[in-house]
C-alpha cells in the first residue's frame, strides 16, 4: 500500500532522513522506533505529505505522491488518516462539529449523514456523550480518542499515527492504545511512531527502528524484541524495556 524508495529529507544542515525505503502492505501494522531525533516523525509525515522529501519517491497504492499531479495528490493524501502528538482539534469547536467538519466541506457530505457518521465513530471510542463538549472540557486520552474517531469519519485506508500517547499520562495511554489495538484487530493498515514498547511488541507486525535518519534493523515484533540482531538496537532496547 505505502512505497518508499530511497527517501531524503533535509533540515538546513540536518539529515533528519538519510535514505529510507521501506515497503507497507495492506492491513499490515508497522511500528517505527528509536530515540528522539531519529527521523521516525518525519519519515511518516513525508508519507502523508506534510513534508517534501528532497529526493526519492512515495507511493500509496502504486501511484506516486507528487504535488505537481495535483488531483492524484489529493486523492492520495485523503486514503490517510493522520492522528498528530497534540491531538490538533478545534478548540472553538465541539466534538461533533470537529469530526463533522471535513467529511461535510471535503467529501461534501450532508451535514446529518456527516453527523450519523461521526456519532457511530465517537460511540467506537467511547465518546458519544462528550458530542457537545468543547475540546478544553476533556481529558488528553479522551482528545486523542476524538483525533482518531475524526480521521476515521474520513474513511481512510491507511492510519499514520505520529507518537500518539507521548503527551498523555501514562494512565490515559491505555484508552488510546485499546483503540487503536481494536483498529489493528479489523484489519486497518497502521504506521505508528511510538516509544510504547509493550505497544509494538503486542500489536506490531513489523518494527523498523531508526537511528541518525537511517533505518539500522528491521524485523518481525516477535524477533526484534526477542533477538535483535544489531548493537545498536540492543542498547536501545535496554534502556527503554525495564
Amino acid at each position: 500500500m505505502i512505497k518508499v524508495e530511497n527517501i531524503v529529507k533535509q533540515f538546513n544542515d540536518l539529515k533528519a532522513v538519510n535514505d529510507v525505503s521501506l515497503d507497507i502492505k495492506k492491513g499490515e501494522i508497522v511500528c517505527l522506533i528509536g530515540p528522539s531525533g531519529s527521523g521516525k516523525s518525519t519519515v511518516l509525515r513525508c508519507i502523508n505529505g506534510l513534508e517534501k522529501p528532497e529526493s526519492g519517491h512515495i507511493y500509496v497504492n502504486n501511484q506516486l505522491l507528487d504535488e505537481k499531479d495535483s488531483e492524484t495528490y489529493k486523492k492520495l493524501r485523503s486514503l490517510m488518516g493522520f492522528v498528530f502528538q497534540h491531538f490538533n482539534l478545534f478548540p472553538n469547536m465541539t466534538v461533533l462539529e470537529n469530526l463533522t467538519l471535513a467529511p461535510i466541506q471535503v467529501m461534501k457530505k450532508s451535514k446529518d449523514e456527516a453527523e450519523q457518521i461521526a456519532c457511530q465513530y465517537l460511540e467506537r471510542v467511547g465518546l458519544l456523550d462528550k458530542k457537545d463538549e468543547y475540546p478544553n472540557k476533556l481529558s488528553g486520552g479522551q482528545k486523542q480518542r476524538v483525533a482518531i474517531a475524526r480521521s476515521l469519519c474520513m474513511n481512510p485506508q491507511i492510519m499514520l499515527f505520529d507518537e500518539p500517547t507521548s503527551a498523555l499520562d501514562p494512565e490515559m495511554v491505555i484508552e488510546v492504545l485499546e483503540v487503536m489495538q481494536e483498529l489493528a484487530n479489523e484489519g486497518m493498515t497502521m504506521v505508528v511512531v511510538t516509544h510504547e514498547m509493550g505497544f509494538a511488541r503486542t500489536v506490531a507486525d513489523r518494527v523498523i527502528f531508526l537511528e541518525d535518519g537511517k533505518i539500522v534493523e528491521e524485523n518481525t515484533a516477535e524477533e526484534f524484541f526477542r533477538n535483535p540482531k544489531t548493537q545498536r538496537a540492543q542498547d536501545f532496547l535496554n534502556k527503554v524495556m525495564h
